[in-house]
């Protein structure tokens, strides 16, 4: 008499009706939450939509930018009027973000599938009497990183994102850039591809007429 009316072993199932039914409620509720449709159960709801997704959207097709073309097989290089540069062209400086001075050099480049979102390319350049940096050049960068691929971002520099040039800095000994203004130089680049290295080289003349970067 005391168990019957103990109001624990009542109270422990509440969507019980009765007496004798507490152990087939359990039964009963798992049935239709374990094959209903699905929104009850978060995990299978964001399986089902992210493979739905997956099925519409497909992969993100790439976006080819900054000077990579895979159709074209030229390896130019442009200056800051978008000049192709050659022996004797001008390679000048100018402001560039956050203040600095650089001298912008812009390869257009293709003939081959790129493998990856970038490509690398060795940069160097000689100046006559300013090959002030550590290892006897102006400026000298090994595998500098470029992106090809802007599927995903925006082709701006000044939003912090990838951009169309590679940006040669001077070297720290160079109090003012404008003394190398008509300076003669050398511009080398090598492209690293898939199918191999490729070159370039031109003899330019420098060119700089700065009067201050900065805000």
């Amino acid at each position: 008499m005391n168990i019957n009316n103990d109001p624990t072993s009542q109270s422990s199932d509440p969507t019980s009706g009765g007496p004798g039914t507490s152990g087939e409620t359990p039964t009963t509720t798992d049935a239709p939450t374990s094959g209903g449709t699905g929104t009850s159960d978060p995990g299978t709801s964001t399986s089902s939509t992210g493979s739905t997704g997956s099925d519409e959207t497909g992969p993100v097709l790439p976006q080819w930018c900054n000077g990579y073309n895979p159709d074209t097989a030229d390896f130019t290089v442009h200056n800051n009027k978008d000049e192709s540069i050659m022996d004797g062209s001008t390679l000048a400086a100018e402001c560039g973000g956050q203040g600095s001075v650089m001298i912008p050099v812009f390869p257009h480049f293709g003939g081959f599938m790129a493998v990856a979102d970038s490509v690398t390319f060795d940069v160097i350049l000689d100046v006559e009497g300013w090959n002030l940096g550590p290892n006897g050049h102006f400026f000298e960068a090994l595998a500098h990183g470029h992106e090809i691929n802007c599927a995903q971002e925006q082709d701006t520099y000044y939003g912090g994102y990838s951009y169309s040039f590679i940006p040669i800095f001077p070297p720290d000994g160079i109090p003012d850039v404008n003394v190398i203004n008509g300076a003669a130089g050398h511009l080398h680049l090598t492209l690293h591809t898939p199918d191999g290295d490729v070159p370039f080289d031109a003899d330019v003349v420098m060119s700089a007429a700065i009067d201050q970067c900065g805000y």
